[in-house]
């Protein structure tokens, strides 16, 4: 066993680690900051092992760079933050979901047309990774491909999705009609064998996400008192 070892790459997958990253530039924009001030941004009060994982996967996906004493939100991820959706912010997530060597290994060994997971195991196992390193690697890649390919095909640029009908069109009001300029797509993998897909469309304010997270909120509830049901049939 003293030949194995632990994965040296993130433990959480990009979206995840954008997201985290989001409120270390929103309190500090790019500005340079000691690993401390960064924990605290992220919601630790101290250093610790927790803290340091996270800020650790934040550099390796290259959301953070510099020293532990003088850190600051990188210039793709600013773009990323900052761009609206099109080729140059793709570009950008796409630089830093693959950024760990490990994954960019990954993607220049099997490319973005994802293996069997019997495949990706093996061939991490044979580089020595214990069996649940690799279990971690792969979600987190596949969920990372994942995310890519949405971020590829969910660009609608200024081609308009007139056709598609919100399932609801009584709460899209005439004058918010007018501004819908394309969908957005954004893509998740929850499992090996399941995916979920969030579409948007139009001008989104704060005031629509805060509701959209309650829709989504009471929805998952929904879906598991079903599955809850259906597994105790």
């Amino acid at each position: 066993m003293s030949n194995q070892r632990s994965p040296n790459c993130p433990q959480i997958s990009f979206l995840e680690a954008i997201e985290k990253g989001r409120t270390v530039y929103n309190k500090e924009h790019t500005h340079p900051a000691a690993k401390a001030v960064i924990a605290a941004d992220l919601g630790y009060k101290s250093i610790s092992g927790a803290s340091l994982s996270l800020i650790g996967a934040l550099r390796q996906y290259g959301i953070l760079e510099g020293s532990k004493d003088a850190m600051r939100v990188s210039d793709d991820a600013v773009s990323y933050y900052e761009l609206d959706e099109g080729q140059e912010k793709q570009q950008a997530a796409a630089r830093m979901a693959f950024r760990p060597s490990l994954f960019e290994e990954m993607k220049s060994q099997f490319g973005e047309s994802i293996p069997s997971e019997a495949n990706l195991r093996h061939w991490l196992i044979k580089k020595s990774f214990l069996p649940k390193a690799a279990d971690d690697i792969i979600r987190v890649y596949k969920e990372n491909i994942t995310l890519a390919a949405g971020e590829q095909s969910g660009y609608s640029g200024a081609e308009s999705r007139h056709e598609e009908t919100p399932m609801n069109p009584g709460i899209v009001p005439p004058s918010t009609q007018k501004q819908i300029l394309g969908l957005q797509t954004y893509a998740f993998a929850l499992s090996p064998n399941a995916r979920a897909e969030l579409s948007l469309r139009g001008e989104i304010t704060p005031e629509d996400l805060e509701l959209l997270r309650d829709h989504i909120e009471l929805t998952i509830k929904a879906l598991a008192r079903n599955a809850k049901r259906e597994s105790s049939q």
